[in-house]
């Protein structure tokens, strides 16, 4: 597993992708920049480290690093998180001969448009994707996170060498929970970083809008930083909304599940960039573990679409905090509604959004591109 801008104890990196493999007889090593601290509890995974990491500027200066860190590894696959970390792999692959497997966590090209302004965002897509077609040409296999990702990889390598791999839950170590009380008071989820781009305007003021009929709480389950942080405690301070909207702090990844559990709505406000119109992140499944359903942004090609065709996702339009105030009302009047939604959620789970629906997708992958 190379990686050159993730943490050793990645969620989907480790806790997923690489306990899975060594769980299946792998021996398996997570390749990261120097200095990220490994989990205390392994799990038969081993940890490497190499000169580089940090911004992705800087990180392209650490590529000759990275690629002999690598070779040293004599793998037989190299399993790669990032575009630059792919370079690395596929350098390695002309040196070494091992296979690779890219795994595209985002729509790459939406990531590198929105460093332009609006207006240049096609022309970046377009001249990013030119570099990519040639990268992911060579590789002998690709995930994608989320559907749309991966209809657009087997464009370029084939059906065949590419598989969907959801960030799914890992429910032994996340847990599940019982029924629990709603009275009065609701408690809205965000799972994960909030930031601008993430929704945290329209969110914070949906959030205000809605405390003024009925009885909120936003759980910001992880945490807001930088800029982020000091827009929101000013809007908090502005408008007295201490008890309204609550921060856990950043939480290892094992205690996440047990902080949304208490809750009874999910939020995401993606704001439209083309990464988000695609996106099914990780906090939609986590919401429907435990029962939560969704209030996502409208976007016809997202996971949010996919969930309110599966009853369990209200749709909205995440640049106005009156339409998401809205959705979110709506779910608090009808709670008959609501609670048919949250078993919807829970059962969908079951069926087939656990990490363990995943495993078998992950080895399959690995087989054929070994075989």
């Amino acid at each position: 597993m190379a990686t050159s801008g993730h943490p050793a104890d990645d969620d989907r990196i480790f806790f997923k992708e690489a306990r899975t493999l060594a769980k299946a007889g792998a021996d398996v090593v997570v390749l990261c920049a120097r200095g990220k601290k490994p989990p205390a509890k392994p799990d038969g995974v081993r940890f490497a480290t190499y000169a580089g990491g940090g911004r992705l500027k800087d990180r392209a200066f650490t590529l000759g690093q990275l690629e002999r860190a690598i070779v040293d590894q004599r793998c037989d696959v190299v399993h790669a998180h990032e575009p630059d970390s792919l370079v690395a792999a596929l350098r390695a692959k002309r040196r070494a001969g091992a296979k690779v497997i890219f795994d595209s966590h985002e729509l790459w090209a939406g990531v590198a448009a929105v460093r332009f302004p609006r207006p240049l965002w096609p022309m970046a897509m377009a001249a990013y994707r030119a570099l990519e077609r040639r990268w992911v040409a060579r590789c002998d296999g690709a995930i994608g996170a989320s559907q749309a990702i991966s209809e657009y990889l087997s464009s370029l390598l084939g059906p065949e060498r590419v598989a969907t791999i959801l960030n799914v839950p890992v429910v032994e170590i996340f847990g599940e929970c019982g029924e629990r009380d709603w009275g009065e008071e609701t408690v809205l989820c965000h799972d994960g970083s909030l930031t601008f781009e993430r929704g945290l305007r329209s969110m914070a003021e949906a959030v205000r809008l809605l405390s003024a009929k009925h009885r909120v709480v936003l759980k910001i389950v992880g945490d807001v930083f930088g800029d982020e942080k000091t827009w929101l405690e000013s809007f908090i301070a502005k408008h007295r909304l201490e008890k309204v909207i609550v921060r856990t702090g950043w939480l290892p990844y094992e205690d996440v599940g047990r902080a949304i559990s208490p809750c009874h709505i999910g939020l995401i406000c993606f704001l439209p960039s083309p990464n988000h119109q695609i996106a099914a992140p990780n906090k939609c499944f986590n919401y429907l573990l435990y029962g939560l359903p969704v209030v996502g942004p409208a976007y016809p090609q997202s996971h949010f679409a996919i969930l309110e065709r599966e009853g369990c996702a209200r749709l909205m339009d995440p640049t106005s905090p009156e339409s998401c105030a809205e959705a979110i009302s709506k779910m608090i009047s009808d709670r008959a509604g609501t609670a048919k939604m949250a078993a919807r959620s829970r059962a969908l789970s079951r069926e087939k959004y656990r990490w363990e629906h995943m495993e078998p997708v992950l080895l399959d992958l690995y087989r054929r591109v070994l075989r």
